[in-house]
């Protein structure tokens, strides 16, 4: 683990910019979920009408979005406001937050499985979420 501060209420550089990318990350991850938690219904209109869009010359099927519940979105949205609630008390300092906020990544890995059928392994996710868990761990000594 990391030195701890001179002045043990300081705040280290990195976990200052772990908490900065969390916040950016889980705020606008948790800004799309509960969008779509209260627009389902309309989305899933539109998505009748044609699930394939063409995006930057590579084609989008969106027909999965036709079969998940708002449940879902709701679930997901609740775990990244706890992600972000375990970085705001990283932010001050406190210990707990790096608790919740693993423990919120790793319902975010597991969660999309039980909600979505032929979801493919979360490799991506997994390395980024275990990437950021393992960044956080090493400032966990100046948590208290």
């Amino acid at each position: 683990m990391g030195e701890k501060p001179e002045n043990i209420n300081e705040r280290p550089e990195q976990l200052t910019i772990l908490c900065i990318l969390t916040f950016v990350g889980s705020g606008m991850s948790l800004l799309a979920n509960g969008f779509l938690f209260l627009t389902l219904d309309a989305v899933k209109q539109v998505l009748a009408q044609e699930t394939t869009y063409s995006f930057l010359g590579t084609e989008i099927k969106l027909d999965f979005l036709l079969e998940i519940s708002p449940l879902f979105f709701l679930i997901q949205s609740l775990l990244l406001a706890a992600t972000l609630l375990g970085a705001v008390q990283m932010w001050n300092l406190k210990k707990a937050g790096f608790h919740l906020y693993t423990l919120a990544q790793i319902l975010l890995l597991i969660v999309p499985k039980l909600f979505i059928n032929n979801l493919p392994f979360p490799l991506l996710e997994l390395l980024i979420s275990a990437g950021f868990v393992y960044l956080y761990f090493k400032n966990l000594s100046y948590l208290r």
